[in-house]
């Protein structure tokens, strides 16, 4: 198990999704985006999960967030949010298709999506956040 291959597994399933196809996978939360959709996801929370008297495990949590430049068009509109909902069903399943992200950690956990919309740059996007908890066992030696 490694923290580092956690990174790049999240990174190639998001890549894999088609349908969207993002236009970048990008690791850290961004402060522009130059093509839509994209889909981003950073390190947001890392807690114990539980100890022993050998090690600690812990529970680490990441933020997924797709988006999209919104337009004026009604109908590109439309079809984003048709899009968003493309985008929630196929991250689910590219994630779910790997529960320990080749081995580099015990479970996943995806939490309830949500969207929203968000500026950056002074440009607005429509996002899709995806809660996703990483469990790594035995993740911290404990050495006396």
């Amino acid at each position: 198990m490694s923290r580092a291959g956690v990174i790049d597994r999240i990174d190639a399933l998001l890549a894999s999704v088609t349908n969207p196809t993002f236009g970048a996978v990008l690791r850290g939360e961004p402060m522009m985006i130059s093509q839509t959709p994209s889909v981003a996801f950073w390190l947001s929370n890392r807690e114990v999960d539980f100890l022993t008297l050998a090690d600690s495990s812990s529970l680490t949590e990441f933020t997924i967030r797709a988006y999209w430049r919104l337009q004026i068009s009604r109908d590109i509109r439309e079809d984003v949010e048709l899009e968003v909902w493309d985008a929630i069903v196929n991250i689910d399943s590219a994630l779910r298709g790997d529960s320990d992200l080749s081995g580099n950690v015990n479970d996943i956990e995806i939490g309830s999506a949500s969207t929203g919309y968000t500026d950056i740059g002074g440009v607005a996007y429509r996002t899709l956040d995806i809660p996703l908890s990483v469990q790594i066992m035995g993740e911290v030696t404990i050495t006396p």
